[in-house]
């Protein structure tokens, strides 16, 4: 059992939606199971129980929402000028701080731990620093979200480019099919498998019910 990053190429690609598959196959197994979404913009307390957070406090059947998310902004825009406008800012070392005794709770009680990420990897948290500034910090491994989108080639070389230049680990490549300008699984295995190398991809279907056998494989079960 290990931590993972859940990180991705933008917003709304898919982060929560593995997440929760995860939690909901841990559970199901019996397997010790905890994640945290530390920060998440475009949060409504009036109506959370929707959002990113209030999909992974229900699927760990918890409700202290401070636990997964102790950083929550009321706009949906980027961390950064979400906190601007409510006269705030993320202080960078606390955040860290907080992800690493998350990380060591975990480990000592031998559970699988998640962190998904707010947006894609170069989201700005503060006005110096980025989500892909915290995965570094943290050197925990990455599990990349990705589209199946027409342009998600691109974008997901870009952030692979980010990922070669550090000693971050990428431990797999989910792509979470697009409602959107879907260009199918094969070809985009096929285009993306040629610059990955060893690391291996992964499809969900989202018109499926049951993606248990993919999310065993992503957690080596």
């Amino acid at each position: 059992m290990k931590p993972y990053f859940i990180t991705s190429t933008g917003t709304n690609i898919g982060k929560t939606y593995l997440t929760k598959l995860i939690i909901d196959r841990c559970r199901d197994l019996k397997l010790s199971i905890n994640a945290i979404k530390p920060i998440i913009s475009g949060f409504d307390i009036n109506n959370y129980k929707d959002s990113d957070t209030g999909l992974i406090l229900r699927a760990l059947n918890k409700k202290n929402i401070d636990e997964v998310s102790p950083w929550r902004f009321k706009t949906p825009i980027s961390p950064d000028a979400a906190a601007k406008i409510e006269n705030t800012s993320i202080d960078f070392f606390e955040l860290r701080d907080f992800c690493e005794k998350k990380i060591k709770e975990n480990i000592i009680n031998n559970s699988y731990f998640l962190i998904e990420g707010v947006g894609g990897t170069m989201v700005p948290i503060n006005d110096k620093y980025t989500v892909f500034d915290l995965i570094k910090s943290l050197n925990i491994p990455i599990i990349l979200v990705i589209g199946s989108y027409l342009g998600s080639i691109s974008h997901t070389l870009n952030v692979l480019e980010n990922i070669k230049n550090s000693d971050i680990k990428l431990d797999s490549i989910v792509i979470s099919q697009s409602e959107n300008d879907d260009v199918g699984e094969n070809l985009t295995v096929s285009s993306l498998s040629q610059y990955t190398q060893d690391v291996p991809i992964y499809f969900i279907n989202r018109n499926e019910e049951n993606n248990n056998h993919i999310i065993d494989q992503i957690l080596k079960l």
